[in-house]
């Protein structure tokens, strides 16, 4: 049995941001030194910072051309603001033109998306655009996303849209709010104001997802997460356990196709209460090496390299399923990087308004 990533994330930027949010644990320079210290990391060291070159990526993503048939989607974020690579239009565009990635997107902050960028982008093909926007007051917006601008980035996501429209372009914007104690009062008025300016025929929405610890990570969680965060913990767990004893995780990762290979979709996963990260996501680093999940930001083992290696043998490698077994048992609370991770909780329990 061969495990086909539906979603590959490859991290263009990483280090890089012009935002300092309360809930990222990112070691972002120059707040850290290039090469702080990590206990995190399988090195003992932070990962570099660095934005990937397009020479890289180049030598990634042509890897995927035998299974773009199946994979959905093609994230080009990771641990940096993506808009912060001058050449993202760029690598959009090979990713769609000579790969044939069917939808390649990004979420970002927005409080760089120039008008230029935001042109630029839609010429080469952009599918999604998630704009991380966790306020509707400038007050909460700046307080969650301290060093960004609430007017700029209004301006910026409403000029994006606008845009789209007028060129009729293939691109839908999730508007999205990362729902914690500080802005989830506004979360009706903010759907209101931003469905007004959606246009649902052409796939966009607004996502709610609740703040997560980032794999126990996150300092004074307690104060962020959202009210009902117990029963919500609750409800997940008895869930999970009933589709696990429901055999309902099993026959998800059955082969269906007589290949031996199993293509999961994320929300498939997510729907039982699994982690999708270790079953559908398949995350690059901007050096090449390969992440575990989407919580892995310091690189936790040595999976591989996507530059040297077949990242599909590298998906299906040891260390990967050491831990999907355990998702399967409902052992995963014993896993070292899993029992004191929520980010499947925040999956588990986003809301797409329509």
């Amino acid at each position: 049995m061969t495990y086909i990533p539906t979603h590959v994330q490859i991290e263009t930027v990483n280090r890089f941001c012009d935002a300092r949010c309360p809930m990222c644990t990112i070691k972002f320079v120059p707040d850290f030194a290039k090469d702080a210290p990590d206990e995190l990391s399988n090195t003992g060291q932070a990962r570099p910072a660095e934005i990937m070159s397009f020479e890289t990526f180049k030598s990634i993503t042509i890897k995927f051309k035998p299974y773009v048939d199946k994979i959905r989607f093609l994230s080009l974020h990771g641990c940096g603001e993506p808009l912060l690579d001058k050449n993202l239009p760029e690598k959009v565009k090979f990713a769609k033109q000579e790969v044939g990635f069917k939808e390649v997107g990004f979420t970002s902050n927005c409080s760089v998306l120039t008008e230029k960028m935001t042109i630029k982008l839609l010429e080469a093909g952009l599918n999604c655009i998630i704009p991380s926007i966790d306020g509707l007051t400038k007050e909460v917006l700046e307080a969650i996303r301290p060093r960004t601008n609430f007017e700029r980035t209004y301006k910026n996501v409403q000029f994006f849209i606008e845009q789209r429209d007028k060129l009729n372009a293939n691109c839908k914007v999730l508007i999205r709010m990362i729902r914690q104690q500080l802005n989830n009062h506004q979360w009706e008025d903010y759907n209101k104001y931003w469905r007004k300016l959606l246009s649902p025929e052409k796939g966009d929405d607004v996502l709610g997802l609740d703040v997560h610890n980032t794999g126990g990570k996150v300092e004074n969680f307690d104060k962020m997460k959202v009210n009902d965060y117990s029963s919500m913990e609750d409800e997940h767990e008895a869930h999970f356990t009933k589709e696990i004893k429901k055999g309902t995780f099993d026959k998800l990762v059955t082969p269906k196709n007589g290949d031996g290979n199993v293509y999961i979709k994320a929300h498939e996963v997510e729907d039982i209460g699994g982690c999708p990260d270790l079953f559908s996501r398949f995350s690059i680093f901007a050096s090449g090496d390969v992440a575990l999940c989407s919580a892995d930001q310091a690189e936790y083992y040595k999976l591989g390299n996507a530059i040297h290696e077949d990242p599909v043998k590298i998906f299906n490698n040891e260390g990967f399923n050491k831990y999907r077994d355990k998702w399967l048992s409902n052992d995963y609370k014993n896993l070292d990087y899993c029992r004191d991770c929520k980010i499947y909780l925040s999956r588990f329990h986003k809301t797409y308004v329509s």
